[in-house]
């Protein structure tokens, strides 16, 4: 008499029809095509099912249905471009000093904003230049007796020292 997956399944005692399935894929245990999918032979089911699952000396233990074993997780190589810990706090609690020394001095005022700086700078080099721009003029104003040639050789000189000024490198 053929029975069905579902049948062979209760009367095996096995929680689902898996199990089954794959013996009768793997080709152990027979079967036939019928309406419903693959039907299997009553007689004998225990027989057959104890003799094609029954643990060989050599195989390893059974699990359990409940029981899962995780693959083993690959470890992850350890990187070798992370600095030393030790190193890498070191220079974080420097920098963290630095910065409260920088606020402290801002608030002491021994710092100024560099724009602020940069701005007075440049008023100062306008100033400078216009004054000194304005040396050969008041030469001429106290040295009457200076000729007009006199003073452009002087307004040239002050020009050429400006000129020079303006394209110092800072070395010296």
């Amino acid at each position: 008499m053929l029975i069905t997956v579902t049948e062979a399944a209760k009367i095996l005692g096995l929680k689902s029809r898996g199990g089954i399935y794959r013996k009768i894929q793997s080709g152990e245990l027979p079967s036939e095509t019928g309406d419903n999918g693959p039907m299997i032979e009553r007689s004998g089911l225990e027989e057959k099912w104890l003799s094609i699952t029954r643990v060989r000396a050599d195989s390893p233990p059974l699990r359990s249905s409940k029981t899962r074993i995780a693959p083993k997780a690959k470890q992850p190589e350890p990187r070798t471009d992370l600095p030393d810990y030790n190193e890498s706090r070191r220079r974080s609690e420097f920098e963290k000093a630095n910065l409260l020394e920088l606020d402290r001095k801002q608030k002491e005022g021994l710092l100024l904003p560099r724009q602020e700086v940069e701005q007075a700078q440049a008023a100062a080099i306008g100033i400078s230049k216009t004054l000194l721009l304005g040396v050969p003029s008041k030469a001429k104003q106290r040295i009457p007796h200076l000729t007009l040639e006199e003073v452009e050789i002087l307004t040239g000189l002050v020009r050429e020292a400006l000129e020079q000024l303006a394209n110092w490198d800072g070395e010296a």
